[in-house]
């Protein structure tokens, strides 16, 4: 079985490369063209987070990620299994250290923003410096061109660093990082709400991709209430560990973000609307990862 580190990796994997994986995924789900079980997630006592996720999408390989994150005495890491779909056998671990899983993250937002977000957007507010937030800004400067992007972090050590190395503004609070903001990313571990409507202007597209385990939360229940579009990665998956797990009467309204990709469902139907996407993160991303780096590394 071959082992391909991280540099290798990162070498043949593009931003632009990961946001049409992830795309395509999300199509492809829609569409019903893919087979994935239930994600396997548990959190330590110490903070740490595992989660285990995987998919099949058709062709040679079956994918599995295994991340890890919030352990006190290391960083985000992880690797991805790559079984061989006719023989079962596994082929590959893709040891990238968490770097696929951060990637695609960020892609599922760039996704999210270019079918939701107004094209003209040029404001970013981003709250939470870590290292996911770095992906993030990344991705979507890829699509945007923005005027200014504003960091706010509970730690203003964080915020200023993360400030620092891209070119981005440290503010002190939450309203203040989102006034004005065409859009909002919101990538933190919190358990409380940090957002409400009355905080956003008026055609403002939120991603909340930190919500992605049972009691997580970001975005208090009216800006759910009032959002002229709420889309999901999957209904199953966001009603368990997304926004969604703490609005239950808000999910029937909900739409997939595939259903907008595909056109079966209007995204942004005027520039006011306050559009909202809830990422909880799913197998299916893992596995278009996969098979994103099997077929650079065949060519």
């Amino acid at each position: 079985m071959q082992v391909v580190e991280s540099a290798t990796i990162r070498s043949v994997v593009s931003v632009a490369d990961a946001r049409q994986a992830v795309h395509d995924a999300f199509v492809a789900m829609e569409k019903g063209d893919i087979l994935t079980p239930n994600e396997m997630a548990m959190r330590l006592s110490h903070g740490g987070e595992l989660h285990v996720k995987g998919a099949y999408l058709g062709g040679d390989y079956i994918a599995f990620k295994v991340a890890t994150g919030g352990f006190p005495g290391g960083r985000n890491s992880g690797f991805t299994s790559v079984i061989d779909a006719h023989s079962g056998a596994p082929v590959v671990i893709l040891r990238d250290g968490g770097w696929l899983t951060e990637m695609r993250t960020a892609a599922a937002s760039a996704v999210s923003a270019k079918a939701l977000a107004r094209p003209d957007s040029q404001r970013l507010a981003i709250l939470g410096g870590g290292f996911q937030a770095s992906f993030q800004v990344e991705a979507l400067r890829d699509i945007f061109r923005f005027d200014s992007v504003l960091v706010w972090s509970r730690s203003p050590e964080t915020a200023a660093r993360f400030a620092a190395a891209h070119q981005a503004e440290a503010v002190g609070s939450v309203v203040e990082a989102v006034a004005g903001a065409d859009i909002v990313v919101c990538c933190t571990p919190s358990r409380e709400p940090l957002i409400s409507a009355s905080m956003l202007d008026p055609g403002t597209h939120v991603i909340a991709m930190g919500a992605d385990m049972v009691g997580k939360r970001e975005l208090a229940l009216d800006m759910l209430e009032t959002a002229a579009r709420i889309t999901v990665d999957s209904h199953d998956v966001a009603r368990h560990v997304g926004e969604l797990q703490h609005a239950s009467d808000q999910i029937d309204r909900a739409v997939t973000l595939g259903a907008v990709l595909t056109g079966r469902t209007p995204g942004r139907e005027a520039a006011g609307d306050l559009t909202i996407t809830d990422l909880c993160g799913l197998g299916v991303q893992d596995a278009a990862m996969a098979q994103l780096v099997m077929s650079r590394l065949t060519d």
